[in-house]
């Protein structure tokens, strides 16, 4: 009795392979009735086995019937989570559907089941930079969070990911999670500028990063001697923590040789001369960042302030005015 009973178990395992293998090349080759007549068979023989579905879904898809598609890739998903081959399947049937999020999912997993391929990686990084990608030019942050916090955690140590999580905390005002995701960032792609900048931004914010966020700021422009932004930024964080007024002027005085052009460069002279309550000197970096950014509200503000312990009050006066009216623009635009 035993021996017929392992003959028909081979029999029925080989006609289930014989079935999905046929199915898998009329897949292959365009014949989607073929397809779906032997990979139906399949999923006949052998109904938990999520390859026969996998294979169902990009059938149905293709043949324009998106119900039994969808059907046929949640089926995959439940019988088998963990198949390589259905996850690399479900990735494919995701993509093809507009499904991005869930062909992210499908894909990252894919990923940890072949680590040795970084193409895979990769590709599953991008899926979730586009799936929050719309969110986060709809401004919509909150939703983006997360997507982007999912994929940080399913695919570690992503360039990529960690500056666009920092991006959207930033967009709530949650300062302190976005300086973490961009000091992440840096650790993994030093060279890569964006978060440097968007850290100078909200130095205000994040007193107790100030000391790490300096570090990686000196590091940063040390390795960029030509780079005016790197010696920009090193002034900023001295700045904000009021530390050596004059070291920060000196590293002003090159961004400026590099590019004079930059309001913000000479608005923060204008800061550190203040601080060294050099107002006359302060009041003309004010000017310079007026005259190159006339609608910095701030800029104004602090040239009136410099007007007013100058002598100028006339002149401030006409500063403050101007500040006001540039205030309540911004705020009708709002």
């Amino acid at each position: 009795m035993i021996l017929p009973a392992l003959l028909f178990l081979f029999a029925a395992s080989t006609t289930f392979d014989e079935s999905l293998r046929a199915g898998l090349i009329a897949l292959q080759r365009g014949d989607l009735a073929a397809a779906q007549r032997n990979l139906e068979a399949a999923s006949k023989l052998s109904p938990r086995d999520g390859r026969a579905w996998v294979a169902l879904s990009q059938t149905y898809w293709r043949l324009h019937r998106e119900a039994q598609a969808e059907e046929a890739a949640n089926n995959a998903a439940a019988y088998a989570p963990e198949d390589p081959a259905v996850l690399q399947g479900l990735s494919i049937y995701y993509s093809e559907t507009g499904q991005t999020l869930k062909a992210a999912q499908a894909t990252a997993r894919y990923s940890s089941k072949a680590p040795a391929k970084t193409d895979i990686r990769e590709h599953a990084i991008e899926l979730y930079f586009q799936a929050a990608k719309p969110l986060l030019d709809q401004e919509k942050f909150a939703e983006a969070v997360v997507i982007l916090e999912e994929g940080v955690a399913r695919l570690p140590k992503s360039a990529q990911l960690e500056l666009a999580l920092g991006v959207a905390c930033y967009g709530l005002r949650r300062f302190d999670d976005a300086a973490d995701a961009f000091l992440r960032t840096i650790a993994i792609a030093p060279e890569t500028e964006q978060p440097y900048v968007f850290l100078g931004r909200i130095l205000d914010q994040i007193p107790s990063r100030l000391p790490q966020v300096a570090q990686r700021f000196a590091e940063y422009e040390s390795a960029h001697p030509a780079s005016a932004i790197a010696f920009l930024l090193h002034a900023k964080a001295l700045d904000a923590q009021s530390l050596e007024p004059e070291t920060a002027l000196l590293l002003l005085e090159k961004s400026l040789a590099i590019n004079p052009r930059d309001a913000a460069a000479h608005f923060e002279k204008g800061t550190v001369l203040d601080r060294l309550q050099r107002f006359a000197d302060a009041a003309l970096e004010f000017e310079r960042a007026v005259a190159l950014a006339p609608s910095d509200a701030a800029a104004h503000y602090r040239l009136a302030r410099d007007y007013d312990r100058t002598g100028r009050h006339e002149s401030a006066e006409a500063e403050r005015e101007k500040h006001a009216q540039l205030v309540k623009a911004q705020e009708s635009v709002r």
